[in-house]
C-alpha cells in the first residue's frame, strides 16, 4: 500500500506546528527552511489538504485540517520511535530530542535532577525543558511542543494520561520561636484560630482549603501571596503559619529568619505528582526512562 506521506514529512510537520515558522523548525530539524517548505508542499499535495495558513513575517498558523491531522501524525511518529527503539540493538541508548514540561513551582524539585542526573545517564538525549502554566503546558502537550510535562495531579485534563511519579504530604510552617516549633507534628485544630499566610497559586490554594474543608474548619487567612519565598519571610517574622507541599531544604529564609518544619498529623490525602501526555500517545522509551528515573531517584528537594 502506497502512503501519501513519509515519516519525515510528518516530522517536519510536526516541527512546523510546534515552532510556528518555518525557520525555527527548520532550526530544529537541522534542514535549511527551503528543503523544509518544499516538503510541506509535497505534503499538502499528496494529502491534498492545506495544512498551513502562511503569513509572511507572521509565521504559520494551522488550518483546521491540519490541526486534525496533526494529533494523527503525532501517534504515528511516537509509534515509529518506539518501533525504532525496540528493534534496534542499542535500545537502552536513548538518542534524539527530549523535551520536558513542567508547572513553574515544582521546577526546582524535578528539573535540576533531570537535567544533571538523566542527561548524565543518557548522554545521546538532547534535553529541552518549558516552564509554563498548566493550561499552557495542556495546550504545548496537544500541539507537540512538548513530549511531556510534570504536573499536579489535580491538573490533569481528561484528555491526558497521567502516570503518578510522587505522592507528597502537606506540613506545616512556623516561625522558630512558635510555641509549637519544639513539637514534630500538630495537628490543624492547633493552629486553626491563630493567621494563615495562604499562598494563592493553583493548586496550593484549592489543596489548602480542601484540607481544612475535610476537617471541618475554617482557617483565618490573614495574608495571601503567589510567592513560596514571601510566605516563608512573613511565617519566620511570626506573622503566622502556612501549609506547604513542596519540602524546601533550608530553614533559613531569605531575609534572614528561621522556620521550623512540623508534619501534620491529622490524617490527609496526599497530593501527587507526575508525568502527563496526550491520550493515544504511547510510552516511548524516553518516556518511560524518564518516568523510571523519578520513580526511583527518591525525595527530590530544592538546596
Amino acid at each position: 500500500m502506497a502512503f501519501p506521506f513519509t515519516l519525515r514529512q510528518l516530522e517536519y510537520f510536526d516541527a512546523v506546528a510546534g515552532e510556528g515558522s518555518l525557520a525555527a523548525a527548520a532550526e530544529r530539524c537541522h534542514v535549511s527552511a527551503t528543503a523544509l517548505a518544499l516538503a510541506l508542499d509535497e505534503l499538502e499535495n499528496n494529502m491534498n489538504t492545506q495544512l498551513f495558513v502562511r503569513r509572511k513575517g507572521k509565521g504559520v498558523t494551522l488550518t483546521p485540517a491540519g490541526a486534525m491531522l496533526l494529533r494523527h501524525a503525532q501517534q504515528l511518529l511516537s509509534g515509529a520511535e518506539t518501533f525504532a527503539s525496540e528493534a534496534s540493538q542499542n535500545a537502552k541508548e536513548l538518542r534524539g530530542r527530549l523535551v520536558i514540561g513542567c508547572y513553574p513551582t515544582l521546577t526546582p524539585f524535578f528539573l535540576p535532577a533531570a537535567i544533571e542526573r538523566f542527561g548524565r545517564k543518557h548522554p545521546g538525549l538532547d534535553l529541552e525543558f518549558e516552564e509554563a502554566s498548566t493550561p499552557d503546558l495542556h495546550e504545548m502537550l496537544m500541539g507537540g511542543r512538548i513530549d511531556v510535562a510534570i504536573l499536579y495531579g489535580v491538573d490533569v485534563s481528561k484528555q491526558l494520561l497521567f502516570d503518578p511519579i510522587r505522592d507528597y504530604q502537606p506540613y506545616v510552617i512556623v516561625a522558630e520561636g512558635h510555641r509549637l516549633a519544639g513539637r514534630g507534628s500538630v495537628k490543624l485544630a492547633e493552629l486553626v484560630s491563630e493567621p494563615l499566610i495562604q499562598i494563592d497559586v493553583q493548586p496550593s490554594r484549592q489543596n489548602t482549603e480542601h484540607i481544612f474543608a475535610s476537617l471541618g474548619m475554617r482557617p483565618i487567612v490573614r495574608y495571601t501571596t503567589t510567592n513560596y519565598e514571601l510566605a516563608r519571610c512573613l511565617v519566620g517574622r511570626g506573622l503566622g503559619y502556612s501549609i506547604l507541599v513542596q519540602r524546601l531544604a533550608p530553614n533559613l529564609t531569605y531575609d534572614g529568619h528561621r522556620v521550623t518544619t512540623l508534619e501534620i498529623s491529622d490524617r490527609l490525602t496526599p497530593t501527587v505528582v507526575g508525568l502527563a501526555r496526550p491520550h493515544g500517545a504511547p510510552r516511548t522509551a524516553k518516556y518511560l526512562a524518564l518516568r523510571d528515573f523519578f520513580a526511583t531517584v527518591g525525595e527530590v528537594q530544592a538546596t
